[in-house]
C-alpha cells in the first residue's frame, strides 16, 4: 500500500511480525529481503485506512511469508489487559518503534511477536520478496551475522527469545484477524 501521509516529517502506521522458530536447538528469526530498501527485515507493512493493526499484521503475514495466523502462536506478556468494557483490546505488540524511511518520512511500527513450529502453508505473494531466511538469533550481531539486517531488529529478537525462555512472555493462540470490530458508540464526555 502507498504511504498515506506524504508531507515532510509525516508518519505512517505500520504493523509487523517478529517470528521465532527453534531450529537445531537454537531460536531463529524469519526475515525477508525488502524489495525497495534491500534490508533483511521482518514481514510487515502499512495499516490500511479500513483496518486495525491486528488485521494489518494478519494480511502482511500471509502476503510476505505465507504464514496464516492460525499456524502461529502469539507472544504476549504474562500479565496483560485482555478485555475492557466499551473498547476492543488488541493483542499487545512486542515493541513499538519509530524509524525513518527516506530523508523526511517515518513509520511508527507495531511489532507483534510470534512463534512458529511448522513451515508456512502458503508462499509469499507474487509481488512480494521471495527471499526468506531463518537467521540464528544468537548470531545476528556477530561477524558471521548479516550486515544488512534492519536497524534494531537484532535487539528485539534477542529480547523476545530471552523473555520467552524466562517465561516473561507466554505463547497463546492468536485471535482471528476479524475478531475485533469497532462499532459506533456514543461519544465519551
Amino acid at each position: 500500500m502507498p504511504h498515506l501521509n506524504t508531507g515532510p516529517g509525516e508518519y505512517d502506521l505500520t504493523a509487523s511480525a517478529l517470528i521465532l522458530r527453534e531450529l537445531d536447538g537454537r531460536p531463529h528469526l524469519l526475515v525477508h529481503r525488502h524489495r525497495k530498501l534491500g534490508l533483511l527485515m521482518q514481514p510487515g507493512g502499512h495499516v490500511e485506512r479500513a483496518e486495525d493493526p491486528w488485521a494489518a499484521v494478519a494480511h502482511e503475514l500471509r502476503e510476505e511469508s505465507g504464514y496464516e495466523l492460525g499456524q502461529l502462536l502469539l507472544l504476549q506478556p504474562v500479565h496483560r489487559i485482555e478485555h475492557a468494557p466499551g473498547v476492543e483490546v488488541l493483542p499487545q505488540p512486542l515493541c513499538v518503534d519509530v524509524h525513518p524511511i527516506g530523508d523526511d518520512h517515518f513509520h511508527t511500527d507495531l511489532l507483534y511477536g510470534f512463534v512458529a513450529t511448522t513451515d508456512p502453508v502458503g508462499r509469499p505473494g507474487d509481488d512480494e520478496s521471495q527471499e526468506l531466511h531463518w537467521l540464528a538469533v544468537d548470531a545476528l550481531d556477530t561477524p558471521e551475522g548479516p550486515s544488512d539486517l534492519a536497524p534494531g531488529l537484532a535487539e528485539v529478537a534477542r529480547y523476545a527469545s530471552a523473555s520467552l525462555a524466562a517465561s516473561l512472555l507466554v505463547t497463546m493462540t492468536p485471535p482471528r484477524a476479524d475478531a475485533f470490530a469497532a462499532t459506533s458508540r456514543p461519544a465519551v464526555s
